[in-house]
């Protein structure tokens, strides 16, 4: 059981979520629409969100990773394909121990992943968006986010 909630048309979660970093570069998820996102997913009952992430890049990118620290904490409220979504998500800077999958199979179809210049986040639809500028100003300190797009 994890931490997601559906009424009607609104989706409560709790997510952890993995900005894999090396070399000036994110790692990212890429959907059928072109739009990029980060590994990782709800918590589950009992799991701490560093076990979740960690879980989480394993399952969907075939990767172990090394957490280092807590970057954001987010509520995301979103939404997609008529799906109201609010999200606490917890987001953190992680290190390929491992070689990530170039694919992740999520939702019944392969997605491609690739290396994406942190300088160059602002040139992609990236969700969510405050990643495009917070991910070049994190300082290593926990930041809290409010992020609405609607």
């Amino acid at each position: 059981m994890d931490f997601r909630t559906k009424s009607d048309q609104q989706m409560f979660g709790v997510r952890a979520t993995a900005l894999l970093v090396q070399d000036g570069k994110v790692y990212l998820c890429k959907s059928s629409s072109g739009t990029y996102y980060c590994a990782g997913g709800a918590i589950l009952v009992g799991e701490t969100t560093e076990e979740a992430v960690k879980r989480e890049v394993r399952e969907e990118i075939a990767c172990e990773v090394r957490v280092d620290h807590l970057a954001f904490v987010a509520e995301n409220t979103f939404c997609q394909a008529g799906v109201n979504f609010h999200n606490i998500e917890f987001h953190y800077i992680v290190t390929p121990v491992t070689a990530p999958s170039p694919n992740m199979r999520e939702d019944g179809e392969e997605r491609v992943c690739e290396w994406v210049d942190i300088d160059k986040l602002d040139t992609i639809d990236l969700r969510p968006a405050f990643l495009k500028t917070e991910l070049k100003n994190c300082d290593g300190k926990v930041k809290h986010i409010v992020n609405m797009e609607r």
